[in-house]
């Protein structure tokens, strides 16, 4: 399993759950994901964290990597 599936599964749940909730709920859980973005800048970490993860595989497992790009 990719480091970062735990994270991607809980946002689409969020997502999903603000797609199909009524309009008071599905405002609340935006409203709350806003906040939560806005102070903490999580959006960020989890973009450099995901560079940083790349970086190490590269360097810890080229040839995992290799296997990626060979046809």
């Amino acid at each position: 399993m990719h480091a970062f599936a735990p994270m991607l599964l809980v946002a689409l749940a969020i997502i999903a759950f603000a797609v199909v909730a009524p309009g008071n709920q599905s405002n609340y859980v935006v409203s709350k994901m806003e906040m939560l973005e806005r102070y903490t800048g999580v959006t960020n970490v989890l973009l450099i964290g995901l560079v940083i993860y790349w970086l190490a595989r590269l360097l810890f497992m080229p040839a995992a990597f290799v296997r990626l790009i060979q046809p």
